[in-house]
């Protein structure tokens, strides 16, 4: 069982268990790795109060890290009748069959948990490591992570990657004269476009840019070395991500926005402008065009 699983089941569990001190004891023997004195003292639980899913949770992992798979089983299992809210119950239960050599039934239930889009880990879980070789495991694997990485799922989540294109590391140029350099990353299993902004004339700035997925909408919140933030949101619209600020982020009457372009031969360009009249009028702040390190800057065509 997984420490980050089993640690996340036991805290949930440990919300509810009465008699607290009993259970505070049961918890420090498995610590310490006690597993009967863990499984009598949990037991005490499930015997006081049977109706308690989180108690029959808690007994259930205390036989799991013991090795006594048929009462980890049966105790889940019984957490689960009783009402035990969290889907690691099912995959606590899953992993407990694995383990038994009850491959099919294991399967069941992780098929089902991923068929609900729950976040399971099931990637070098050693208690599933009896299913690897099994091809319906293999799918199963695959979707789970997926799920769990679905910024990095660029055939399901298309939407996440609609700012790569300015990924890299850059020479800025207005024109052919070097105003600064960029260095844009991919960060937090690829969700973040990270971007690192050095001025030639002096000043630091970094942004993350984020596909925000309950909103449907690209997000930018930028910081500057002398504290200056600005959040922007837009879309991707004609190959273009298009940003405006969002107004009153920065306590000024005037708001920005930002367009960035693909260019030819990898290059991007990046437009900032203002306004000052509510987004009735705009001028131009700046137009920059980013050019990949070791490249010649953009004198012409874009």
């Amino acid at each position: 069982m997984t420490r980050l699983r089993w640690f996340a089941m036991f805290v949930v569990a440990m919300a509810s268990l009465c008699a607290g001190q009993a259970n505070d004891e049961a918890s420090k023997a498995l610590a310490a790795g006690d597993f009967a004195k863990a499984i009598t003292l949990y037991k005490a639980s499930v015997d006081a109060n049977p109706s308690n899913a989180n108690a029959w949770e808690s007994l259930g992992g205390a036989y799991h890290q013991a090795g006594q798979y048929a009462e980890a089983i049966r105790s889940f299992q019984m957490a689960i009748d009783k009402g035990y809210a969290s889907p690691y119950g099912k995959y606590n239960l899953a992993c407990a069959y694995a383990r038994s050599g009850d491959k099919q039934r294991a399967l069941d239930l992780l098929s089902d948990l991923v068929e609900k889009q729950v976040k399971i880990p099931m990637s070098g879980d050693p208690d599933l490591a009896s299913l690897t070789a099994e091809p319906r495991f293999e799918e199963l694997q695959k979707k789970a992570q997926a799920i769990n990485e679905p910024c990095k799922d660029a055939q399901g989540h298309s939407e996440y990657r609609q700012l790569d294109f300015w990924v890299g590391d850059w020479d800025v140029f207005s024109g052919t004269q070097l105003v600064g350099t960029s260095s844009v990353q991919l960060i937090l299993k690829d969700c973040v476009v990270f971007e690192n902004w050095k001025a030639v004339a002096g000043g630091d700035g970094k942004s993350f840019n984020k596909y925000n997925a309950s909103l449907k909408r690209w997000e930018q919140f930028w910081v500057s070395d002398n504290g200056n933030t600005t959040l922007y949101v837009g879309d991707l619209v004609g190959g273009e991500m298009r940003y405006a600020e969002q107004p009153g982020t920065n306590g000024r009457n005037v708001i920005q926005k930002m367009t960035f372009t693909p260019l030819s031969e990898g290059r991007v360009r990046q437009l900032g402008e203002s306004s000052s009249d509510g987004g009735k009028t705009w001028i131009t702040g700046y137009d920059f065009v980013y050019v990949k390190k070791g490249s010649s800057p953009a004198t012409g065509g874009r």
